[in-house]
């Protein structure tokens, strides 16, 4: 559609948004240099809107299809797709759900929203062609938090409910992945992490759940909250699978500039070799000591900690006070990063990467007919977010981004004398679900205390792994280890899964 220059009434508006005192000539010359500019956007326009991220076009695929409630009990799945991955490959016949708000061409993508619903991306992201590639099928697409605000489960296409107890909820955001896996509905899933929305799921529904270093896997063609803290990252039954997975999914993108030089990757499942005899473990005494811990999960983190240590492994208690603080830091980044990238149409701006156009342009268009629809969580960090940059001109965004440095530092400085930093993943089981409650009284009671947002921050690798139950609740030890090494951290959690698994094959 040709551009349609502005006139001075538009020039007019849009300068007393931007503080402009336009006068009558300003506004004649404006307009006649705008109409003049015009050519610059039809010379964009004029080629060909739709670049492929890879081969979605050769191979068999079927359009995504709403699963109906009785096949659905827990919420988990918002469609069920059918894409052939390639034959052979090192996933070869294996069946993965994506988290919906991970592109799959010809596939609805709904981020868990009435917002989006009915969009249909014509491009597959970069880590559902490398799945494909490598011979994964793609099953369908995980039910997930609305537009992945909350960490609970609770979705525009219904309550994602534990598998472990239907009265308790799943997690999220990546709810619906989690489910899948732990049902065995699929061999494994595809979830996305911004602020614990792999690992907090996975430690609520008895799974492993990896978010690997920041800019390990890319994120192109997949919807996120902030480009910051967006992390994708793999949810399976055991460590093997999800190693196996991020081997495939891991590497540069050529699509995103923003880093020239290539990430270091590993065949990271070959490396799980189960010694833990020299390897060295602090325990985060500030990711245990919270009034909302739960004793009873902490009891079980502690036992999976002393099964390394019976594995060899040495312990350690460390401290970083400013670890109480990085919830805070988050919430005041988060604000103004996401009204960002609500300006940017969903995406954002000035970040050197490929756009999904498709995407931009309906969302740019949803998002100003259907706001309204917009959950809570997400309207409150948005009013909070434009206050805070019109009234404090991002002071506070800076000073939060300042101090994600300092925390990144003072996370390296423990790392540099330990292998891992352990801690729970979170600090109490699945949270009652309470349907009674609309999304304003949710907003306000309904909370996982968890340790993971830090790490969404500073970029480090992290994993969920399980250590056992409370009342029949899964919990989750996290382990977090240093930038680029994902290997370590995937490494200690399978042996602390063998570990547990031939206790109880013993007991």
């Amino acid at each position: 559609m040709p551009i349609r220059p502005p006139t001075k009434d538009d020039l007019r508006a849009l300068g007393d948004s931007l503080f402009f005192d336009l006068t009558d000539e300003e506004l004649e010359f404006f307009a006649e240099m705008a109409e003049q500019r015009a050519e610059a956007y039809e010379t964009v326009r004029s080629y060909d809107p739709v670049s492929r991220l890879g081969g979605s076009e050769r191979r068999e695929r079927s359009a995504g299809v709403r699963v109906p409630d009785e096949d659905n009990p827990h919420n988990a799945w918002v469609s069920r797709c059918y894409v052939a991955g390639d034959d052979g490959g090192e996933l070869d016949g294996m069946e993965i759900a994506v988290k919906d708000n991970v592109c799959v061409a010809g596939v609805e993508l709904t981020c868990g929203s009435q917002v989006v619903e009915g969009y249909v991306p014509d491009v597959d992201a970069t880590i559902v062609t490398r799945l494909l590639e490598a011979g994964a099928d793609i099953t369908g697409k995980a039910n997930m938090d609305d537009f992945a605000m909350t960490t609970t489960g609770h979705s525009a296409f219904g309550t994602i409910t534990n598998p472990h107890d239907d009265d308790r909820l799943a997690g999220g955001s990546s709810g619906g992945s989690a489910v899948v896996v732990a049902t065995g509905e699929a061999d494994a899933a595809i979830g996305s992490d911004q602020g614990g929305s792999v690992r907090i799921p996975a430690a609520l529904c008895g799974v492993v759940g990896h978010k690997p270093t920041y800019g390990l896997v890319p994120y192109t063609g997949c919807i996120g909250l902030a480009h910051a803290i967006d992390h994708p990252g793999p949810m399976a039954r055991d460590v093997e699978t999800a190693a196996r997975i991020l081997s495939v999914i891991a590497g540069s993108n050529e699509r995103d500039l923003r880093d020239a030089s290539p990430v270091p990757v590993e065949p990271y499942h070959e490396n799980l070799d189960g010694d833990a005899s020299e390897l060295s473990i602090g325990l985060l005494q500030e990711g245990f000591d919270h009034p909302d811990a739960d004793e009873g999960v902490l009891e079980r983190v502690h036992g999976g900690l002393e099964t390394l240590e019976e594995q060899g492994a040495s312990l350690e208690d460390v401290s970083e006070p400013m670890h109480r603080d990085a919830e805070d830091i988050h919430t005041v980044c988060t604000a103004e990063g996401l009204l960002d990238a609500m300006i940017g149409e969903g995406l954002g701006h000035g970040w050197k990467a490929w756009y999904n156009t498709s995407w931009i342009e309906f969302f740019g268009s949803a998002r100003r007919v259907q706001a309204d629809d917009f959950p809570a969580p997400l309207k409150l960090s948005l009013l909070v977010g434009a206050y805070t940059n019109d009234a404090y001109h991002s002071r506070y965004y800076a000073d939060g981004m300042n101090l994600v440095v300092e925390l990144t530092e003072r996370y390296d400085a423990l790392l540099a004398e330990h292998d891992l930093l352990a801690m729970p993943t979170t600090l109490r089981t699945a949270p009652e679900h309470e349907p009674e409650l609309d999304q304003y009284d949710r907003l306000q009671t309904e909370k996982v205390p968890a340790n993971t947002t830090a790490f969404n921050r500073t970029g480090h690798p992290a994993v969920s792994v399980p250590v056992g139950e409370v009342d029949g609740l899964p919990v989750g030890l996290m382990l977090v280890g240093s930038r680029f090494d994902d290997a370590t951290v995937l490494d200690a959690a399978e042996t602390l899964e063998s570990a547990l698994a031939g206790g109880e094959s013993d007991s």
